[in-house]
């Protein structure tokens, strides 16, 4: 597991991308697969840093062991993740196989911790 913590801001969520990029061509994905992962963290840090409160971290966390699973979690008052009535959540929903989304309080605080998790598989023709 790989697990990235940043300022919950625009500048650097990139290094969410290049993380996810190189994790999935360490595990042999394919390039268009490297690509749909790469979208996909692009889509999960874009919507998560919209929802953080001002000075949140952003968390990323990577695991591969046959599939690719990323979990982006952040903190915010705001007690609602990324859903189905956003065009990011169908985004993520065609780049992955799995998608899931859930809200719990964050510790130490009154708020929440927005959490998005998706996994992709390989393509196992490719291989």
């Amino acid at each position: 597991m790989v697990e990235l913590r940043l300022p919950a801001h625009g500048e650097l969520l990139f290094l969410a991308r290049l993380v996810a990029e190189d994790v999935a061509a360490s595990a042999e994905f394919t390039v268009d697969e490297v690509a749909d992962l790469r979208l996909a963290v692009d889509e999960a840090v874009a919507a998560q840093s919209r929802r953080a409160d001002d000075g949140a971290v952003l968390e990323c966390a990577f695991r591969c062991a046959g599939r690719m699973t990323v979990t982006v979690a952040t903190t915010s008052s705001w007690a609602f993740p990324p859903g189905p009535d956003e065009v990011g959540w169908h985004i993520l929903r065609a780049l992955t196989d799995t998608l899931d989304a859930w809200t719990e309080p964050a510790p130490g605080t009154d708020g929440w911790r927005l959490c998005v998790e998706f996994a992709k598989e390989p393509f196992p023709d490719q291989r």
